[in-house]
């Protein structure tokens, strides 16, 4: 409570006592800092009374008047440097109190026989002058702390109303508006012209009121912006004090803000499907690439890669991008079905078509996916004579069910196909039909293995982590140094299946917050055991140096993509990394991370 925030103030009245009584003032906060002086004291204002006082600090801590009839010759100078040789002929100080507090000390002092007469010749008036000098300059300093704290609220009133979502305005009995909140600003282009007292800002308050009492639900007007009108939905509630309305608060949304964002919360913006294959290495990103643009094609896809590196996956993210998501999405597995079956699967059958065959016949899958989308996954495992059959499905566009006396039936579905084998090498072996394999490579794609994209692996693990521990309702939440060397280093011949099969492993067998190794499936364990034993262990694949960069840039990549999740900032991302914001920038630019 500072008495020097009034000083102008004090300084004042201790102009006027001085002028009213003709002795000197002086005035001091409660560190005995000279906050107001006349005549002899002037000088000293704003500067420490230290040495010079003894009688103000006995009176602020004693929160009495004193009385100091000779000055210099009075016990209770003696601390005084000026003890002996005082200037003054008189002095009387009244502590300065605010809510029980002592918040200061005004003086008055004689120096010379006039003002010791003027100032002791009836020291109770004095004294009861002085005390009320003393809770008026009291009240000033409760009234500007008051004031202070009222711009306080103010200020964070203006700045909680920009935080809003809503749009927010407040007009007077005069439907004037007296305050718009950012977002208000914004959609009425507030900032272009003077609110207060504007016509049109009056036709739009007159708008609101004239629907508002019509009762009409739900509550939208439309109002004329710039050059155009805008529709919005609005409330208005009024503002009371003692039962009287001062004000209202009128809150609007843009109908078409609105309207977007039901359509997106009730799952109507689709999202991008390829977003939930998880990696950003350039082998990947190139995959995802080629995907995303023959999405809505018509042409045959072929997806091929070793075993676990996402080929039904991609072919999903394919699919709904596509403009058949609404359409069934039929997948087989040609290595799943056993061969004598597998004709009859794929295409159908007739009533009576072979022994054991269901009465009535049966629909096949290629026929069961309507115009939705075809995935034949392991199609390299596809029998011979399957295999021509699917030939001449792909070459004429139709179906015959087996057992068929020539029916035929349209095939409308789009074929995505994939493999883990080499077809061309196949097709060498004689083990796969080389027309087929021309009519499915068409637009091939490669999904790489996952030592293939080590940069991504950690990514990968990190986001099998969450989904994992969610589902199984465990609190695991990272991987331990050692831990992420070893999925890193580690060759995963069965990908990504494989590393999700080691992250549920290992979260199941985890206690603790983050995966130790102790906690990893036996053959990743065994790995780095014999790693350790062969005596490499300082130039082997298991040690962490020898790849630092792309461990580093696995880090940043795992941390922007947390924060983009998130809706983070990419200062977030430093700090969960623990780098500063420059270097976080400056590793993006290096890494070519976005």
């Amino acid at each position: 409570m500072p008495l020097r925030e009034i000083q102008e103030s004090v300084q004042q009245i201790a102009e006027a006592v001085a002028s009213v009584l003709r002795v000197e003032v002086e005035i001091a906060d409660h560190h005995l800092l000279r906050i107001a002086g006349t005549g002899q004291t002037q000088p000293g204002v704003l500067r420490t009374m230290a040495g010079e006082d003894h009688v103000y600090r006995s009176s602020l801590f004693a929160g009495q008047p004193v009385v100091i009839t000779h000055p210099g010759e009075d016990d209770r100078c003696k601390p005084c440097m000026h003890y002996g040789n005082c200037a003054e002929t008189g002095e009387i100080c009244c502590p300065i109190q605010m809510d029980g507090k002592n918040v200061g000390v005004i003086g008055l002092l004689a120096f010379d026989p006039s003002q010791r007469e003027r100032l002791f010749t009836d020291v109770d008036s004095i004294l009861n002058f002085l005390q009320k000098i003393a809770e008026l300059i009291a009240s000033k300093l409760k009234e500007h702390l008051m004031y202070v704290e009222q711009q306080l609220t103010l200020e964070k009133l203006r700045v909680l109303m920009d935080e809003l979502d809503k749009a927010m305005l407040i007009v007077d009995q005069s439907d004037r508006i007296v305050q718009a909140n950012q977002r208000a600003r914004q959609y009425l282009q507030l900032q272009t012209f003077a609110t207060e007292g504007s016509a049109r800002a009056k036709e739009w308050i007159t708008a609101i009121r004239k629907v508002d009492s019509s009762g009409i639900t739900p509550k939208k007007v439309m109002l004329a912006v710039g050059e155009e009108e805008k529709e919005f939905l609005f409330a208005i509630k009024p503002i009371q004090l003692e039962g009287t309305t001062r004000e209202w608060v009128i809150t609007i949304d843009d109908v078409r803000e609105v309207v977007e964002i039901a359509r997106q919360v009730g799952g109507f913006e689709r999202q991008d499907a390829f977003s939930r294959i998880v990696g950003n290495s350039a082998a990947i990103a190139q995959a995802k690439e080629v995907a995303r643009r023959v999405a809505d094609s018509e042409s045959t896809v072929l997806l091929y890669g070793e075993s676990g590196t996402g080929k039904e996956l991609f072919a999903k993210a394919v699919h709904q991008e596509s403009q058949r998501r609404n359409l069934p999405f039929v997948s087989i597995n040609c290595a799943a079905i056993p061969e004598h079956l597998l004709e009859s699967e794929l295409f159908g059958y007739e009533d009576g078509s072979f022994t054991g065959a269901r009465r009535g016949g049966k629909i096949g899958l290629l026929e069961a996916a309507s115009r939705g989308t075809i995935f034949l996954d392991e199609i390299g495992d596809m029998p011979l004579h399957v295999q021509g059959k699917l030939l001449r499905v792909l070459q004429e566009r139709e179906i015959m069910r087996v057992g068929s006396t020539g029916r035929t039936i349209p095939l409308k579905a789009r074929i995505i196909a994939a493999t883990h084998h080499d077809l061309r090498s196949r097709v060498e072996q004689g083990a796969f039909r080389m027309d087929l394999f021309y009519r499915l490579y068409v637009i091939p794609i490669f999904l790489p293995s996952l030592k293939e994209r080590r940069e991504d692996i950690l990514i990968i693990a990190n986001d099998c982590l969450q989904r994992c521990s969610q589902r199984l309702g465990k609190n695991v939440i990272g991987f331990s140094q050692e831990t992420q060397a070893i999925l890193f280093h580690y060759d995963w011949p069965g990908n990504v299946r494989e590393l999700a099969n080691a992250i549920e492993y290992a979260v199941n067998m985890e206690t603790s917050a983050l995966i130790e190794t102790k906690s990893l499936p036996l053959e990743l364990r065994e790995k780095r055991e014999r790693v350790e034993v062969s005596g490499r262990t300082s130039t082997s694949d298991m040690n962490l140096p020898l790849n630092l960069k792309e461990l580093e840039r696995a880090a940043i990549q795992q941390a922007l993509s947390q924060v983009e999740q998130t809706r983070g900032r990419k200062e977030d991302a430093a700090e969960w990394l623990g780098i500063s914001r420059a270097t976080l920038f400056r590793k993006i630019k290096e890494y070519g991370l976005s």
